[in-house]
């Protein structure tokens, strides 16, 4: 069973991965995550919810360059979770996550303002 989450960041998880990956995320870290579909972001620019995301402080769950150049360029927050597996299954991406969050989480905890997922 994953480690569980004790301290807190919020983690926004943006369009092109998979909504479920959100509540899987709470499930099995205990950590509070939702789909940028669920906040009502489902069609907005990237740009909106770059700021949206700025405004409260959480962590961008992205495979978006976009998201990873405004970040370099405006700095955080948001802090960002960058995820760099290419194109693969819900499944596959669980699998990886599930190898890697822990991980990440402690870094982004720590302070880091991008932290990369990949297989």
């Amino acid at each position: 069973m994953p480690e569980r989450m004790a301290e807190t960041l919020v983690y926004w998880i943006d369009a092109q991965l998979p909504p479920a990956l959100a509540p899987w995320l709470t499930a099995t870290f205990g950590v509070e995550a939702y789909s940028v579909a669920y906040l009502g972001y489902r069609n907005a620019e990237d740009e909106v919810i770059f700021q949206a995301a700025r405004a409260a402080g959480v962590v961008m769950v992205s495979k978006d360059a976009d998201f990873l150049e405004r970040l370099v360029r405006l700095g955080p927050p948001p802090r960002l979770l960058y995820v760099t597996c290419g194109n693969t299954s819900k499944a596959r991406l669980m699998e990886i996550f599930g190898r890697n969050f822990v991980q990440a989480h402690q870094l982004l905890l720590a302070g880091e303002p991008i932290v990369e997922i990949t297989s």
